[in-house]
């Protein structure tokens, strides 16, 4: 199962439209900034409110069936938006609308029902005490696949708008072969008595796992603190390449910057696993002190020294997503982990959605370094706030 995983992460992250599609829908297309940013908050939305609903169906039914949807979506969606050049320019946008929809909505069937359908397996193979670090390994070849595709990407834009388009649905196409030959392992109907109960004792039976997340206190800390951390620093790179390219860096200098982040995130999610053993008191202020370097970095006045402290933001969520992933899998039962897992997403693509003007608002009034320095203190506040709040409720239970 772990070979598998491996080739179904090389094939869904050769995402090769990741920095070019703003290049195409501005200047190929010539829609405006204003147009180009709804086309995002419609993809984020879609994306949002397909999250939760996924992980039920695949929950109650069958993961592979749900990740094979989600990835026929992600496959449409890329030839869709090639399209909308050859279709008169009156519909344009509403073809992109379209595609972006498709694109969230794929992204959130896959969300959650690939993680459930590879854990189980790697579970069934013998191999679930090392969750944390193959998880680990996985965000290291993850972040190297998504590295070169953006360079990839860049590269075949300059030769035709429509090659990265195509090229990402080919390779898309590629893992619903590897979902169809892959055999799932969750616990049957038979084991979990669901063959017994109504279908919506099954749907209550999904859900219950919020309720009792409410009563784990440190599953609650580890679901707030991922969400807090996580939307806060995918706000801040959604607008960080504007502020690069700024600092004088060109369209493929901002591009290398994002690749160079990209496999530094690779490289510390490999060993990050072995952090899991910390308490959660040291794993907040390890978290908090890095976040407090950075601030440093980000508020001198030398743009490398500058790009240094963004990029040990930026890796944060690589420390956490090994360490997490893996104690919550351990806790959440097969019935509702797709389900715990795409709440979880939903959490993250809310709060992000929230943030997300709150940033601009604070880059527009006082610029980009005082948005850096301010979220990262909030950031800080808010970790320690949340951990205070987890150890007060746990010691009350006590």
């Amino acid at each position: 199962m772990i070979q598998v995983n491996i080739i179904y992460t090389l094939l869904t992250q050769a995402r090769f439209t990741r920095i070019i599609s703003v290049l195409f829908i501005v200047q190929v297309l010539k829609l405006d900034s204003i147009q180009f940013s709804l086309i995002q908050s419609i993809f984020l939305f879609s994306q949002s409110f397909s999250e939760i609903l996924s992980g039920i169906i695949g929950d109650m039914f069958n993961n592979k069936t749900v990740i094979f949807s989600g990835l026929f979506l992600l496959a449409t969606a890329p030839l869709i938006t090639v399209s909308s050049f050859f279709l008169p320019s009156n519909i344009t946008l509403i073809i992109l609308v379209i595609s972006s929809v498709l694109d969230g909505i794929g992204n959130a069937l896959i969300s959650g029902a690939d993680d459930a359908l590879f854990y189980e397996g790697i579970r069934q193979d013998g191999n679930e005490d090392d969750y944390g670090k193959i998880r680990g390994n996985m965000q290291f070849i993850s972040s190297v696949v998504v590295g070169l595709a953006t360079a990839i990407g860049r590269y075949l834009f300059s030769l035709n708008y429509a090659l990265p388009y195509i090229f990402q649905s080919i390779f898309i196409l590629g893992a619903v072969v590897v979902i169809v030959f892959t055999k799932e392992n969750k616990a049957t109907k038979a084991e979990s008595e669901q063959d017994e109960e109504t279908l919506s004792g099954i749907f209550k039976k999904v859900l219950s796992v919020f309720k009792d997340m409410v009563h784990s206190s440190n599953i609650l800390f580890l679901f707030i603190f991922t969400i807090l951390v996580t939307s806060v620093i995918n706000a801040i790179f959604m607008l960080l390449p504007n502020y690069i390219s700024k600092l004088g860096f060109d369209a493929s200098a901002n591009g290398n910057v994002f690749m160079i982040y990209s496999l530094a995130r690779g490289l510390i999610a490999t060993p990050a696993y072995r952090l899991i053993k910390m308490r959660f008191s040291s794993l907040t202020i390890l978290i908090a002190s890095l976040l407090f370097v950075a601030t440093g970095l980000e508020w001198q006045q030398n743009k490398y020294l500058f790009l240094i402290g963004a990029g040990i933001l930026y890796i944060v969520l690589d420390i956490l997503d090994p360490i997490v992933m893996k104690m919550l899998n351990l806790w959440v039962s097969d019935i509702s982990r797709a389900t715990f897992i795409s709440g979880l997403s939903f959490s993250i693509s809310l709060m992000t959605m929230i943030i997300n003007p709150i940033i601009g608002t604070i880059i527009q009034s006082y610029g980009t370094i005082y948005m850096l320095v301010f979220t990262s203190l909030v950031t800080i506040f808010m970790i320690f706030a949340v951990y205070f709040l987890i150890l007060k409720t746990k010691r009350k239970s006590n």
